[in-house]
């Protein structure tokens, strides 16, 4: 299990954080346990039900299944439900709570959000996998931890939980996940007011970003944008460092959201496959399933747009149909029949990002998130950065969750210390700058105001 070490020794109260990032498509928890006099250190929980091997991976899917609304599964454990009855499970359920200013009108056509389970809210689903979020990362806590049940048990009410959101979310949202997570139990409605936080998901991957890079590159002075390009949203936001020890950022402006990301290419490719086996003996909706999951883990990641033909294995040796370019269970897409629906996303991050990053004269661009590791995306992306010389940063881990990780780094070192509001209310005040009176108000700016 991978850990964040902070640099210097924690003093404050003990306490446990667990930051969850809760995805279009895949989810992730982190915690880390706060002693003083120890230096912090972040954990991926990694070890969930389900999982095909004991060293496990950090994500699991973000699918509940359900039985006459009742949850029955979760992520890994959810993923054969999800194969055999759609109608019974909840996916891609994030979508259900994009506020409309996310969303031109153009973006939404064609594109239908799946229906949650009879007798499901979306606030109850959210509600259904906190806590089995929460369970699980009590098993891990106390598993790695030495003492971890005492620890646990001790410190189980004053848990701070921290919930990365997309930059688009705002008040609505948050009331929402703050209802789901008090009837999770993961706090109460007398301490969520201290115990409950919002991270935006391009604040804790700058962290994550940042706490995991290496070299010079980074000086007092320097612009750089954060990209998060995750299953439904891709979130831009401009930094500018203020100082480097210790670290120090201010974000240059408001921060963009689009409703964009991996998801819409699979729908993309969905009806491409469709269109080209109608009236087949594959045009069947399990094996259009089968299909739709071969392409997102074999194809999806990978493609790159340089050779004329790509292929990616869903059935047996006996399917075969060359009309339809298929062979032995491989099914031959063309380079020209795959790039528009990654096109389609890709001009839409463009035109949601490259307005601030050019007039904020931003000089590197770090990008993270899922749908951030396509090659075809990312050689798009460089030439386009390339015109306006901006520098891409490499190295980052892209199979990571980088906000859930960075949730726990943000919590732990703070590196941005203003933002910049998307909205303002009241009227013009032109009061007189005193020096002197800011600087004796300095010890009551709160990060996280309560």
């Amino acid at each position: 299990m991978a850990a964040y070490y902070g640099d210097k020794k924690y003093e404050g109260q003990e306490t446990i954080v667990v930051a969850m990032d809760i995805g279009t498509t895949n989810t992730a928890v982190s915690f880390t346990h706060l002693c003083p006099g120890s230096r912090p250190q972040g954990k991926m929980v990694a070890h969930w039900p389900g999982q095909a091997n004991w060293s496990g991976a950090a994500k699991i899917p973000s699918i509940v299944s359900y039985i006459n609304g009742v949850a029955k599964a979760y992520g890994n454990e959810a993923q054969q439900d999800f194969e055999g009855n759609h109608s019974e499970v909840a996916y891609w359920f994030k979508l259900h709570l994009h506020p409309t200013t996310m969303l031109k009108l153009s973006d939404s056509q064609g594109f239908e959000i799946p229906a949650l389970p009879v007798n499901t809210t979306i606030e109850g689903v959210y509600t259904d996998l906190m806590r089995y979020l929460m369970k699980n990362t009590q098993r891990v806590f106390q598993m790695v931890t030495p003492d971890g049940e005492e620890i646990w048990s001790r410190l189980r009410d004053a848990i701070v939980i921290v919930l990365a959101i997309p930059n688009g979310w705002a008040i609505a949202e948050q009331a929402i996940l703050s209802r789901a997570a008090i009837k999770a139990s993961l706090v109460t409605e007398e301490n969520a007011g201290h115990l409950l936080h919002f991270v935006a998901e391009a604040e804790a991957s700058v962290h994550y970003a940042l706490a995991k890079q290496e070299g010079q590159w980074l000086k007092r002075n320097t612009v750089f944008a954060v990209i998060d390009c995750g299953g439904s949203t891709i979130d831009t936001t401009v930094y500018r460092c203020v100082s480097t020890d210790p670290l120090r950022l201010k974000e240059a402006c408001p921060s963009e959201c689009v409703q964009a990301g991996g998801i819409f290419i699979n729908r993309e490719v969905e009806k491409l496959l469709k269109e080209k086996l109608r009236d087949s003996a594959f045009d069947d909706p399990e094996i259009m399933r089968i299909m739709m999951s071969a392409f997102e883990k074999e194809l999806k990641p990978t493609f790159d747009g340089i050779t004329e033909e790509y292929s990616f294995r869903f059935g047996s040796i006996k399917d075969d149909d060359s009309s339809l370019g298929i062979a032995k269970g491989r099914i031959t897409l063309l380079d020209r029949e795959l790039k528009p629906a990654f096109d389609l996303v890709i001009e839409k991050m463009i035109a949601s990002c490259f307005h601030i990053l050019v007039e904020q004269k931003t000089k590197y661009l770090i990008l993270v998130g899922g749908f951030a590791e396509s090659p075809y995306m990312q050689n798009v992306l460089w030439k386009r950065l390339a015109q306006h010389e901006i520098a891409p940063i490499m190295g980052v881990d892209y199979a990571k969750k980088a906000a859930a990780e960075g949730a726990i780094i943000a919590h732990i070192k703070q590196f941005v210390v203003a933002r910049v509001v998307k909205a303002t209310i009241g009227g013009c005040v032109r009061e007189s700058y005193n020096k002197k009176l800011h600087r004796e108000r300095k010890h009551l700016a709160r990060l996280y105001p309560e």
